[in-house]
């Protein structure tokens, strides 16, 4: 049986230039935790170990279901919304990896059990649900993270050529590299927002 992998199978969404360009979004599901303050804050950094916890619990640990398929883990996806800039405490994100079409709530549930069980993790601050972001303005920024708004400004360029406005304030952020194995300038991140024709 063939391995799912959204990023093969949605290449429009993780395999991009480094320039913007415009994508339409199709709804897809997440295990999602939301929280608050600097992203280098420990509540972030246990926020993603445990959705990494979940998403390689469902793949390892429920092989012999009927329901179950192969897939490959997603990779970690973030929506930051950044109350004041230059205060990271104020930061509203939602961390999330996105799930196979065929996740339901109750498999969710199953995993959950057994994250509880097999590890002594909570599972409590994690909610699963499907997203649809629709029309949105995309591309892949190569560099550090503190880096960005330069990709962010092209971005914003892109959209006043285009006669398209940002829908809110917030974007999305998929990380393609592991910055623990990655130098900071070689790290791949697809950056995202939402936006809609002006007039």
């Amino acid at each position: 049986m063939e391995t799912y992998d959204v990023k093969k199978e949605l290449k429009q969404l993780y395999h991009l230039p480094k320039e913007p360009t415009l994508v339409e979004v199709p709804s897809l599901s997440y295990l999602i935790i939301d929280g608050e303050g600097d992203p280098s804050d420990q509540a972030y950094t246990e926020a993603v170990e445990l959705l990494f916890s979940m998403s390689y619990t469902l793949k390892m640990a429920f092989r012999k279901h009927s329901w179950y398929k192969p897939f490959t883990v997603a990779p970690l996806e973030c929506i930051w919304d950044a109350v004041e800039v230059e205060n990271r405490e104020t930061w509203l994100w939602s961390a999330m990896i996105a799930q196979p079409g065929w996740v339901t709530e109750e498999i969710v549930s199953q995993v959950r059990e057994q994250v509880a069980f097999q590890k002594g993790l909570s599972t409590s601050l994690v909610r699963f649900s499907p997203i649809e972001e629709g029309l949105c303005v995309t591309m892949l920024h190569v560099g550090s993270y503190q880096d960005e708004d330069a990709s962010f400004a092209r971005m914003e360029q892109y959209c006043a050529e285009h006669q398209l406005k940002r829908s809110s304030t917030s974007h999305r952020e998929i990380y393609l590299s592991n910055p623990k194995k990655t130098e900071p300038d070689q790290l791949k991140t697809v950056l995202r927002f939402a936006v809609h024709p002006i007039g």
